[in-house]
C-alpha cells in the first residue's frame, strides 16, 4: 500500500486539495498528501488510503519524492504560492510523470468598488494612504513586506491561521497581539461584516484566490460596510483544471471507477484535457478596430428604480449593453445585461462583444447612490485609464457621469432642509473609537450635519458619545430611504441611543449652539492622571507645542513622554496627526496608556523603550519635543539627523547642566535659528486668610531646525 501511495502525489493547503484528496479516497485511489505545515495536517481529513508528509519541501526533496514511483503529481497549492509551484515544475523537468496543476475558479463577478493592485507593497502602499484601521485577510507570507509600507502600525489588524507560525510572523512585522485574529475559515459575508463594525475597520485587504478563498464574502461585506475593498491579484496567470476534472483524469490513469459526487459528474467525452483558468485577456482582436464606446457611469440612487433621473433612464433604455451589481441590474429595464462593475471584467466583455461583430457604441454601467458621494464610480475610471493601451486594438473609451439621489439629499428633501451649510460625515461600517472622536468633535461644531450609518447600532453608538459629550443637538433618523419599509422619526439623543438593527439609515443632526473649534492648546492640569509621574506643566507644555510649529499631518516624536501631556495636547489639535511617544520606564508607560484611552485618542502611538535606539523602524518626524533625554542628548541628535531631512524641535531644560549643553548647539553646523526662552510661572496659593505665589522651576525652552531645511516650511 504504501508504494502504492507514492504513485499520486498531491500537493495541498487549499480547499482544493482536500477536496481533491477526498474523491480519489471516495473512489479507492491510494495517495500521498503533501501539506507546509502541522496546522494542514490537522485539517487534512484522514484515510487509510492517505499518507500524509508534513513539512516544506525543497526541490531537492521534491526531485528524491518523485524518483520514488510517482506516475502523477498534483498542484493544489495557493495561487499565490508561486515558489512552490516553481519548484514542483523544476523538479519534474526530464521525468515521464504526468503533472495536472488544480486552479480555484476566479470569480466571475467582483463587488462594487473593488480596487486591484499588482503586488502585495503596492496595495499597502495605497492603504499607508488611506484613513482608519486596516484588516488584511492576505495571509501571514507576505506580511512583513506589507508592513514596511504602512507608518502607523498601530491601525493594522490582521486575520491569520491560528498556528504558531502564523502568529510568530505577526508579531515579528510589528502587528499589536490584540491586534492579531487567529481563526480558521471560511468566513460567511455576517462573520466578515461583524468583523468590520467590531474593529472599526475602514479598508479590508484579500487576495483574487477566487470564490473558495471567501473573496466573495469580503467583497460583498465590504460593500455593505460602506468600507474600500483592496485585492491584491494573482502573481501569474496559470492554466489549470478544476477539482473535478482533475478527479476524472486520476481515475482514467489509476483505471479506478469514480463513486463520489456521480450525479454530478460530467460526460469523461466532453471533459477537456484542461479547463482553462487565467486572469486578464489574452484574446486576439478579430473584430472592428478601435471604434469610439462611450461608459456611462449612472447613479441609480437609494434602490427604489423611481429615483432614477430621466436622462440616466433616456441611456438605459438607449445603451447596447448595461453592467452593474445583479441587485441593480433587477431594477432597470435596458436591452442587454452582464452581472460585471469591475472595470477589467467590463471592458474584457466589451471587446468580447466588438469581437463577435456586435455593435457596441453606448455602454451603462450601474452604481448605487450617486457617483460622486462614496461610489464605485471614481474606481471605475481609475481602471479604465490603468487598461486603456490593453484595449485599444478594440475601443477607444470615454466617461461620462449621471448623478443619482444620495440618502444625504433624499433626507434633506423628506424634511425640508438645505445641506450646503452642514457637515457630511460617514461612519458607515467604520464607527472606530477614533472615527466616534471626530464625528463628535465635528458635529458640536457645526450648527447641521449629516452622517451615515450601515446599521441602527452605529446610531446609537454616536448618540451616546454625544449625550457624554454634553452636546446638546437634536436629532432625526431616516432609515431606509426609498424602500417601502421608510421610516423617519426625530428623537432625544437617549432615545435614540436604543436604536438598533441592519439596514442603510441617514441622520440629520442640528446644534443650536456650536461650540467652535479651539484653535490653541487648552487642557489644563487637573485634565491628566498624575500618580508620581513628573508632567510638563501646561503654561510650557503650551508654549512648546506653539514653538513647534505644528501643521495638519505631521509626524511628531515626544521623547520622554511621561504621563503623556504633550503628546495627548498635540494629538487633540487634530487627527490628521500622528503621535509618536517614547518612554522607558514602567510606571510612566502605565499611566501613558490610562491618559491616552481617558481621551480617547488613536492618533498616538507609545513606543516602550529608550530613545533613540527605539526610533527605528519608525516614519521620520517633521517635529520633535524632548522633554527628557536622559542624559543622551547627542545621540538622540545624531539618531534624528540620519533620518536625512529637516525638522523642528524644541527642548526643555531645568537643570543647569542640560542647559550648558544646549548651548553647545548653536556651534552644530546642522543646528539653525536657534533659539532659547526661560519661563518662571507661579500660582496663587491659599494660605489661610491670605493667598501667596507659589513659583515652578524655571525651565528653558530652546527651539530650533535641526538637518537641511525644509523651504516649504518656510
Amino acid at each position: 500500500m504504501a508504494d502504492e501511495m507514492r504513485r499520486i502525489i498531491l500537493f495541498s493547503g487549499t480547499t482544493e486539495g482536500r477536496l481533491l484528496s477526498e474523491r480519489l479516497a471516495a473512489s479507492g485511489i491510494p495517495h500521498t498528501v503533501c501539506v507546509a505545515t502541522e496546522y494542514g495536517e490537522v485539517l487534512q481529513t484522514k484515510s487509510d488510503l492517505v499518507r500524509i508528509e508534513e513539512g516544506r519541501k525543497t526541490r531537492e526533496d521534491m526531485e528524491r519524492l518523485f524518483s520514488d514511483g510517482a506516475e502523477c503529481v498534483v498542484d493544489a497549492t495557493h495561487p499565490f504560492a508561486t515558489e512552490v509551484t516553481a519548484n514542483i515544475r523544476a523538479a519534474l523537468e526530464g521525468k515521464h510523470v504526468r503533472y495536472l496543476r488544480v486552479l480555484r475558479e476566479l470569480q466571475e463577478d467582483a463587488a462594487e468598488g473593488v480596487t486591484f493592485f499588482d503586488s502585495p507593497e503596492e496595495c499597502a502602499a495605497a492603504c499607508d494612504a488611506m484613513e482608519g484601521n486596516v484588516l488584511f485577510t492576505t495571509g501571514s507570507r507576505d506580511l512583513a513586506a506589507m508592513c514596511e509600507k504602512i507608518v502607523d502600525r498601530s491601525r493594522v489588524y490582521v486575520r491569520v491561521l491560528p498556528s504558531a507560525v502564523s502568529i510568530e510572523q505577526c508579531i515579528a512585522a510589528g502587528i499589536r497581539q490584540d491586534h492579531i485574529l487567529a481563526l480558521q475559515g471560511p468566513f460567511s459575508e455576517e462573520m466578515n461584516l461583524a468583523m468590520i463594525r467590531q474593529y472599526g475597520i475602514r479598508v479590508l485587504v484579500t487576495k483574487e484566490s477566487g470564490r473558495t478563498g471567501g473573496v466573495d464574502e469580503k467583497m460583498s461585506a465590504c460593500r455593505k460596510s460602506g468600507i474600500p475593498c483592496l485585492c491584491i491579484r494573482r502573481p501569474v496567470a496559470e492554466e489549470g483544471i478544476s477539482v473535478e476534472a482533475a478527479a476524472e483524469e486520476i481515475c482514467l490513469l489509476t483505471g479506478a471507477s469514480k463513486r463520489d459526487d456521480p450525479g454530478d459528474r460530467p460526460d469523461p467525452e466532453k471533459v477537456p484535457d484542461r479547463e482553462r483558468t487565467e486572469t486578464g485577456t489574452g484574446r486576439e482582436g478579430t473584430g472592428e478596430k478601435c471604434v469610439p464606446v462611450t461608459f456611462h457611469l449612472i447613479g441609480v440612487g437609494m434602490g427604489d428604480p423611481k429615483g432614477i433621473t430621466l436622462e440616466a433612464d433616456h441611456w438605459l433604455r438607449k445603451a447596447d449593453v448595461c453592467f452593474g451589481a445583479g441587485r441593480l441590474l433587477e431594477s432597470v429595464t435596458c436591452k442587454e445585461k452582464y452581472p460585471y462593475f469591475r472595470a477589467g471584467e467590463i471592458l474584457d466583455k466589451t471587446a468580447e462583444l466588438l469581437d463577435s461583430g456586435r455593435h457596441i457604441r453606448e455602454a451603462v454601467v450601474l452604481f448605487s447612490g450617486d457617483t460622486g458621494f462614496y461610489s464605485g464610480a471614481e474606481s471605475f475610471e481609475k481602471g479604465l485609464k490603468e487598461q486603456a493601451d490593453i484595449f485599444a486594438n478594440w475601443f477607444k473609451a470615454e466617461v461620462r457621469r449621471y448623478s443619482g439621489i444620495s440618502c444625504v439629499s433624499a433626507l434633506s428633501a423628506r424634511l425640508g432642509e438645505s445641506y450646503s451649510d452642514a457637515e457630511i460625515l460617514s461612519l458607515h461600517g467604520r464607527c472606530s473609537t477614533r472615527s466616534l472622536t471626530d464625528a463628535v468633535q465635528r458635529i458640536c461644531r457645526a450648527k447641521k450635519s449629516f452622517v451615515l450609518f450601515s446599521s441602527g447600532d452605529e446610531v446609537a453608538k454616536l448618540a451616546g458619545a454625544l449625550r457624554r459629550a454634553g452636546c446638546n443637538v437634536g436629532i432625526t433618523v431616516g432609515q431606509n430611504l426609498s424602500y417601502p419599509e421608510e421610516k423617519i422619526i426625530t428623537c432625544s439623543l437617549e432615545e435614540a441611543e436604543h436604536i438598533s438593527g441592519q439596514g442603510l439609515y441617514t441622520a440629520m443632526i442640528k446644534n443650536s449652539e456650536p461650540q467652535g473649534r479651539r484653535l490653541l492648546p487648552y487642557l489644563e492640569d487637573d485634565a491628566f492622571l498624575r500618580d508620581r509621574v513628573p508632567m510638563t506643566k501646561a503654561l510650557i507644555r503650551h508654549e512648546s507645542i506653539r514653538m513647534l510649529e505644528l501643521r495638519e499631518g505631521d509626524v511628531m516624536y515626544d521623547v520622554g513622554g511621561g504621563t503623556g501631556s504633550v503628546s495627548i495636547e498635540a494629538a487633540c489639535l487634530s487627527d490628521t496627526l500622528s503621535v509618536y511617544a517614547f518612554e522607558r520606564k514602567k510606571e510612566a508607560v502605565s499611566l501613558f496608556r490610562k491618559n491616552v484611552e481617558h481621551f480617547g485618542l488613536e492618533n498616538i502611538t507609545l513606543v516602550e523603550g529608550e530613545a533613540p535606539e527605539a526610533f527605528a523602524g519608525l516614519p521620520a518626524p517633521d517635529a520633535v519635543f524632548i522633554g527628557g533625554s536622559a542624559g543622551r542628548l547627542q545621540d538622540i541628535l545624531a539618531a534624528l539627523l540620519r533620518f536625512g531631512r529637516s525638522m523642528r524641535v524644541v527642548i526643555t531644560a531645568v537643570t543647569l547642566e542640560t542647559l550648558e549643553e544646549l548651548m553647545r548647539l548653536d556651534r552644530m553646523p546642522e543646528v539653525t535659528g536657534l533659539r532659547m526662552r526661560q519661563i518662571s510661572c507661579g500660582e496663587a496659593e491659599a494660605l489661610g486668610a491670605y493667598h501667596v505665589m507659589k513659583t515652578e522651576n524655571t525651565v528653558t525652552l530652546t527651539s530650533f531646525v535641526l538637518g537641511e531645511r525644509d523651504e516649504e516650511r518656510e
